[in-house]
């Protein structure tokens, strides 16, 4: 008798053979976006104010109160009572948070960003809890204005987000994993055009053109010849630590990067020239006049096929 009670206490606890676990509550999220504000490409933040609801059965849970933002924090929220929309609890929070956006500068300034929202429950694992996204009603407010930006995609998906480590929990093992549930809403931006990308780099073309017109002085002319160079070259290089001021640190060359280096090495080729006309002039100064002349053609040329060809690649 106390072999057969064992034995029926052990499938009171381990579960009868072939029984599976219980299926995660299905929790429906959304979100919807009033603002999007303070772009700082800098800091990699940005500050967005929306709403965010769940529609879920077991009323034992309530994810209005246990979700969190994973990218970023809550300076606010305000919450609404839960209520029944039928046999369904029905919970909804207006939200202004800073999200700690990591920005895509490489092709800066015609870059394309994407903003996400993500959030998680800090309370149950995926084993017990799963987020479905609400596709239907996750949008952008078509009032929503980002400087320099225009929406060109949003959308929520659902993925498992994995945490190796047992948060100190030696009551786990040091590897444990646990899954959470995670719902991301991302948005889309991008350049509309290149009037941006000419307002940030008019100040470098146009030093740069004016130092290629130190091709139309005669060589022996040190002063105007070689000082057109040296003031275009100067005016780039403090037109690249503005533009880099606006940018986070990067390890890669961005495309801002690449015209100003290639503005400045332009600059450079054509002191160069200067000083070889020079020595020609010396020697043999109609020479020295028609290098200059076929010089003030081909360097602009040269030097716009070069930041057409930067700005493709």
């Amino acid at each position: 008798m106390i072999r057969y009670a064992l034995a029926f206490l052990a499938i009171l606890l381990t579960g009868l053979p072939g029984m599976s676990k219980a299926e995660p509550a299905k929790v429906v999220v959304g979100t919807y976006v009033n603002q999007i504000t303070g772009v700082n490409l800098r800091d990699n933040q940005v500050n967005v104010d929306f709403y965010v609801w769940f529609r879920w059965d077991d009323d034992s849970l309530n994810p209005l109160e246990t979700f969190e933002l994973m990218n970023g924090r809550i300076e606010s929220r305000t919450p609404t009572p839960v209520r029944k929309l039928k046999d369904t609890n029905y919970g909804q929070a207006r939200v202004q948070a800073v999200l700690n956006q990591p920005w895509d500068v490489s092709r800066f300034p015609l870059d394309t960003q994407t903003i996400r929202l993500v959030i998680e429950d800090s309370d149950q694992t995926a084993e017990y809890v799963v987020y479905v996204p609400d596709t239907d009603n996750s949008t952008v407010d078509p009032d929503v204005d980002v400087s320099g930006y225009t929406l060109i995609n949003n959308g929520a998906t659902i993925s498992a987000h994995r945490y190796r480590t047992n948060y100190g929990d030696i009551t786990l093992p040091k590897n444990h994993e646990s899954v959470y549930s995670r719902y991301t809403h991302a948005i889309t931006l991008e350049r509309p055009d290149s009037v941006y990308y000419i307002k940030t780099f008019s100040t470098i073309f146009i030093s740069s053109l004016v130092a290629f017109l130190a091709f139309l002085v005669k060589p022996v002319d040190l002063d105007p010849r070689f000082g057109l160079g040296i003031g275009a070259l100067f005016a780039v290089v403090a037109c690249y630590f503005v533009i880099a001021s606006d940018l986070p640190r990067s390890s890669g060359f961005t495309l801002s990067d690449r015209v100003n280096l290639a503005s400045m090495g332009m600059i450079f080729l054509s002191l160069m020239q200067s000083a070889v006309s020079l020595m020609i002039y010396e020697r043999n100064a109609a020479k020295a006049l028609i290098l200059d002349r076929w010089s003030l053609v081909v360097f602009p040329i040269a030097y716009l096929l070069l930041c057409v060809w930067l700005t493709t690649v």
